[in-house]
C-alpha cells in the first residue's frame, strides 16, 4: 500500500491493488492542491496579504490606475484600505486613523479652528503619487462645509557661504544650517567715509 494521505485511510483488503494506488496518488496529488488553493484564498482576502494580481482586481473596483513602476505594492495596498475607509460618518479620530493608514504615524499634524471651521494638515513632502493620495483622501472625508488647507514641509539643509580673511589670504567656508528654523547670527563689517576719515564699524 502506498504512503499518501488516501491510501493510508484504506483497509488492508485494497494493498497492492495497481488500480487502487493509481487513484490514491491521483487523489491524493488532488487535495494537496485544493488544500493549496484554500490556504491562498485565506491569504488573498486581506490587503496587507494579497498578491498584485488580486491587488490589481480590487484597484479596477476603485477605478485606480496604478503605476507599478512608480508606486510599490506596499503603498497600493495602503491606498485601497485608505479608499475603503473614507465611508460616512467620519469623525475626527477616524480622519486619524485612515490618515495614519496612508502615511504612518506621527507623519502628519492637523491643526483645527473650530471657530472659523476650518482644518489645516501639514505633511511631510514625499513622493508625487503618495501626495495626490492624501489630497484625494482629504477631499473625500473632509465635510464641504468646513475649509480644507494641506501644507507639505520640506526638511532640507541650507549652506551659506562665509570667509576667513587672514592678512592678504581670503578662505571661503560653507556654513551649515540644519534646519530653515535655525537662527544664525552675522556680524559683518561696514565702511562709513567721512570726508577723508574711514571709519570701520561691526554691522
Amino acid at each position: 500500500m502506498l504512503d499518501n494521505r488516501v491510501a493510508r485511510n484504506l483497509p488492508d483488503i485494497y494493498d497492492g491493488i495497481k488500480e487502487t494506488d493509481e487513484l490514491t496518488k491521483t487523489v491524493s496529488v488532488e487535495l494537496d492542491e485544493l488544500d493549496n488553493a484554500r490556504k491562498r484564498v485565506d491569504v488573498e482576502q486581506f490587503i496587507m496579504t494579497a498578491s498584485e494580481k488580486f491587488i490589481r482586481m480590487r484597484e479596477r473596483g476603485y477605478d485606480i490606475r496604478a503605476d507599478p513602476t512608480a508606486e510599490s505594492l506596499d503603498f497600493r495596498k495602503r491606498r485601497i484600505i485608505a479608499r475603503q475607509s473614507t465611508r460616512l460618518p467620519i469623525t475626527q479620530r477616524k480622519v486619524h486613523e485612515i490618515l495614519t493608514e496612508l502615511v504612518g504615524h506621527s507623519n502628519f499634524e492637523e491643526y483645527l479652528d473650530v471657530e472659523n471651521c476650518t482644518a489645516t494638515f501639514t505633511f511631510e513632502a514625499t513622493d508625487t503619487m503618495l501626495n495626490r493620495e492624501i489630497d484625494f483622501t482629504l477631499e473625500r472625508i473632509i465635510p464641504l462645509n468646513m475649509g480644507l488647507k494641506v501644507a507639505r514641509r520640506l526638511l532640507t539643509k541650507l549652506y551659506l557661504p562665509s570667509y576667513l580673511a587672514t592678512g592678504s589670504e581670503i578662505t571661503l567656508h560653507p556654513m551649515n544650517i540644519g534646519t530653515i528654523e535655525t537662527q544664525t547670527r552675522s556680524n559683518n563689517l561696514v565702511g562709513v567715509k567721512t570726508a577723508s576719515t574711514i571709519t570701520i564699524t561691526p554691522l
